[in-house]
C-alpha cells in the first residue's frame, strides 16, 4: 500500500492591502487538523477535495492527513501562521516516514511577511526531510507567481485551465492521477519551466486574446509522452521579486523535449502580448447601459474591492453614484460593515434605521461611508452552500448579514468578506436576481461564470481600491520589471 500525505496551505498574497492573513482570518475560514482536513473536502469542488476522491477511488493508498489551512486573499501572511502551518507539515512527514509521495495544495501566490517566495522555502525544506526520490506534487491556482525555487523543489506543478475557475477540482484530480501512475512506476514526471516578463492583467480565459494560447496548450498536451502543459497567469498585487507569468510543461522521462515545448508556448504568449490589454469602462458609461431597455439585469463588478484578490469588500463609489443619479432596482452583494448590521439587528425587521454605510476601512480608497435612511428587510447568518460550477457544493459564509433597502435599491450587508461570486448570495437573502435591474458585485471575473447565465451586459470596473485589476494602478518596491 502506497502512502501520501497531503498538507493545504492556501493564500493568495495582496501586497498592497494593509490587512494581514493572520490566524484569525485563517481559523474563520478554513483551518482544518488531522482527519477532518480529509473528510471536509470529500465529494467538493476543490483541488484538495478532487485529489482526495480521485485517490480514494482509484487505489487502496493510504492518505496522511496533517494541516488544512486557507484564508481570504490579503496582505501578507503572519510569521506565526507560516510556522505554524511549516512546522505541521514537516512534522507530519517526520513522524509518518516512510512516505511514498508528498501532495501540498499551494496557491503559487503566498508572501509571508518574512518570506517573498512562501511556498518555494517551505518546499525547499520539506525536501531536506524527504529528499528527492520521494515525488512532491503540487496542484496551483491560475493566478500562481511561480518561482525557479518552486520549480527546482517540486516535481509537478499543475495549474488551472479556467478562470472563473470552474475546474479546480478536475486539476486536483489531475494531479492525483499523476502521482499515482508515477508510484506505479507508468511515468517518470520530466518538468520544464519558463518565466514570461509579462504582467497580465485579470483575464477571462475564454476571451479572444487569450484563448489560442490554450488552444495550443491543449494541442500540445496530445502530442505523445506530454503529461501536462499550461501556464500561469501571475497575480500581480503580489510585489516580489519573480512577479509574473509562467510556464510549465511536463513530459515523460524527456526533459530536452519538456524544454522544446516549454520555449513553444513561451514565444507564443510573448507573440500575443500587444493584444493581452484590458479596457475598462467608466463608472457612469456603465450604469448608463443600465437605463436601456432591457428584460435581464445588468452586471456591474467592482474589481478593485474583491475580496478574492485582497480588496476589503467595502467600498462606496458605485452606492453613491447610483443613489445620486436616482437609479433604482440595483442590489449590491455585498458591502462588509459589520457594525451597519449590529445597527441593524438593533432596530430589527421592518423598522427603519440611519446608517452610515461601508467606506470605513481607508476614506480615501474606499470613498467613506454613504449617510443612509435603511429600511431593514431582511436578517441572517449569512450561511448559503454553493451551487453554480465553481466551488458547487462549498458550504461558505459571509457572517451574520442584513439586507436593507434604500431607495428602491438593496444592499446585502455583511461581517465578514468572502468574494460573492455565486447567485446564491442573493437567493440565500431573499433577493430574484433575474428581477433585478443592476446587480454590482465585490468581484473580478469569478462572477461571470454564474451571473453570465441570466446577464444582459457583465461589466468589469478598475475604480479606486486595494484590489486594481490592472497592474499599472500597482506601485512596486520588490518587483523590478515592466509594468
Amino acid at each position: 500500500m502506497k502512502r501520501i500525505l497531503v498538507a493545504q496551505f492556501f493564500h493568495e498574497t495582496n501586497s498592497f492591502s494593509p490587512k494581514k492573513g493572520d490566524t484569525t482570518a485563517f481559523k474563520k475560514y478554513v483551518w482544518h487538523e488531522g482527519q477532518e482536513m480529509i473528510e471536509k473536502q470529500r465529494y467538493v469542488a476543490s483541488d484538495l477535495g478532487g485529489f482526495v476522491d480521485y485517490v480514494l477511488t482509484n487505489s487502496d493508498a493510504e492518505l496522511i492527513p496533517t494541516i488544512g489551512l486557507e484564508a481570504p486573499p490579503s496582505g501578507p501572511v503572519t510569521e506565526n501562521v507560516y510556522n505554524f502551518a511549516l512546522n505541521n507539515i514537516l512534522s507530519g512527514i517526520k513522524n509518518n516516514l516512510p512516505l511514498d509521495g508528498v501532495f501540498i495544495h499551494f496557491h503559487g501566490a503566498m508572501v509571508a511577511e518574512n518570506h517573498q517566495d512562501a511556498e518555494g522555502d517551505i518546499a525547499e525544506k520539506v525536501r531536506e526531510v524527504i529528499g528527492y526520490d520521494i515525488p512532491l506534487m503540487c496542484s496551483l491556482d491560475l493566478h500562481a507567481n511561480v518561482t525557479k525555487k518552486m520549480a527546482k523543489q517540486i516535481d509537478v506543478l499543475v495549474p488551472y485551465d479556467c478562470y472563473p475557475h470552474t475546474d479546480v477540482r478536475e486539476t486536483g484530480a489531475l494531479v492525483a492521477r499523476i502521482m499515482l501512475d508515477t508510484l506505479e512506476g507508468k511515468i517518470k514526471p520530466t518538468m520544464a519551466f519558463k518565466k514570461v516578463p509579462f504582467l497580465l492583467p485579470l483575464f477571462c480565459t475564454d476571451e479572444p486574446a487569450i484563448k489560442p494560447l490554450y488552444d495550443k496548450a491543449f494541442e500540445m498536451r496530445e502530442r505523445s509522452g506530454v503529461v501536462s502543459a499550461r501556464f500561469a497567469h501571475g497575480f500581480a498585487p503580489s510585489d516580489i521579486e519573480e512577479l509574473g507569468m509562467s510556464v510549465l510543461v511536463i513530459t515523460d522521462n524527456n526533459k530536452s523535449y519538456a524544454e522544446e515545448l516549454a520555449s513553444e508556448l513561451e514565444d507564443n504568449i510573448t507573440a500575443r502580448i500587444p493584444y493581452l490589454t484590458n479596457k475598462y469602462p467608466t463608472l457612469d458609461e456603465a450604469l448608463d447601459r443600465v437605463l436601456l431597455d432591457g428584460a435581464k439585469p445588468v452586471v456591474i463588478a467592482d474589481s478593485s474591492d474583491n475580496p478574492g484578490a485582497g480588496g476589503f469588500g467595502d467600498t462606496t463609489h458605485i452606492l453613491k453614484r447610483v443613489l445620486e443619479r436616482k437609479i433604482t432596482g440595483a442590489v449590491f452583494a455585498t458591502i462588509l460593515d459589520p457594525q451597519s448590521v449590529i445597527k441593524c439587528e438593533q432596530a430589527g425587521v421592518g423598522n427603519y434605521v440611519e446608517l452610515d454605510l461601508g467606506g470605513k476601512s481607508d476614506k480615501e480608497i474606499s470613498g467613506g461611508p454613504v449617510r443612509v435612511n435603511a429600511y431593514v428587510k431582511m436578517l441572517t447568518d449569512g450561511n448559503y452552500t454553493f451551487k453554480g460550477r465553481m466551488g458547487k457544493g462549498l458550504r461558505v459564509t459571509h457572517g451574520k448579514a442584513a439586507v436593507i433597502e434604500v431607495l428602491g435599491n438593496f444592499v446585502i450587508v455583511t461581517s465578514l468578506p468572502r468574494q460573492p461570486y455565486d447567485l446564491e448570495v442573493f437567493r440565500s437573502h431573499g433577493i430574484t436576481p433575474e428581477e433585478m435591474k443592476l446587480l454590482v458585485v465585490k468581484s473580478s471575473v469569478h462572477f461571470r461564470d454564474d451571473y453570465g447565465k441570466i446577464a444582459r451586459e457583465m461589466h468589469t470596473l478598475a475604480l479606486k481600491g486595494y484590489a486594481s485589476p490592472d497592474p499599472k494602478n500597482y506601485n512596486y518596491k520588490n518587483y523590478k520589471g515592466k509594468v
